[in-house]
């Protein structure tokens, strides 16, 4: 019986994420309350206060439900197998593949860049913000550096400048299509809109050949 209990408390907890993923796309994080999510949802305020603490902790809980995916993107962002201007490349595919063919990923994404004032009980997801944005420049500019060390790059070219204007070129790009998903410009021209940069960096198409990776 324990058992069957927990199970329904799994399922319990499911629902509330995904009721909150759909409320809070359509209201936004700040026009939504957990009565709303639990009017939505078909429970109690006291259901939402028996699996999370607050709207934040909830608010976590579901960005937590696409790390995983993300994850596989870093893994192989990192790989050591592929040369490192043929990682960057993919890595920027990838992302906007993922957005395009993950309903759940795409309106959470979509959440934190349109939806979710980072003020009031929302605050704490600044200082996360600029944590995660600091981790992914991070990742690009080891990349970036393996690419200087095997002489990919421009001479000019500074891996950590680099990395920032990279980082924000994909978060600028995403940021775009979200505001406008039917317009499918950004989808079809992803590899003319990120050739200008990766020219600029590089000093061949070296995304595009099979070069071997030195060991980083």
């Amino acid at each position: 019986m324990a058992r069957k209990t927990r199970e329904e408390a799994e399922q319990t907890r499911h629902l509330l994420l995904d009721t909150a993923e759909q409320v809070f796309w359509e209201k936004g994080v700040a026009g939504t309350s957990l009565a709303d999510i639990a009017a939505a949802a078909g429970l109690t305020r006291g259901a939402i206060y028996w699996h999370f603490s607050n709207k934040l902790d909830l608010f976590n809980a579901l960005c937590d439900r696409i790390i995983p995916e993300l994850e596989i993107l870093d893994a192989r962002l990192l790989d050591r197998n592929v040369n490192p201007a043929t990682r960057l490349w993919q890595h920027g595919h990838a992302m906007f593949a993922l957005l395009h063919d993950n309903p759940r990923i795409r309106r959470i994404c979509g959440i934190h860049h349109l939806g979710c004032e980072q003020v009031g009980e929302m605050a704490p997801l600044l200082l996360e913000q600029i944590s995660w944005t600091q981790e992914k420049q991070a990742k690009l500019q080891q990349v970036l550096h393996c690419a200087q060390e095997q002489h990919l790059l421009r001479d000019d070219v500074d891996p950590k400048l680099a990395a920032i204007g990279l980082h924000s070129l994909y978060g600028g790009l995403i940021h775009s299509w979200l505001l406008a998903q039917d317009d499918r410009t950004i989808h079809h021209n992803l590899s003319a809109l990120l050739s200008p940069y990766f020219e600029g960096i590089f000093k061949e198409r070296y995304w595009l050949q099979p070069l071997p990776c030195a060991a980083e």
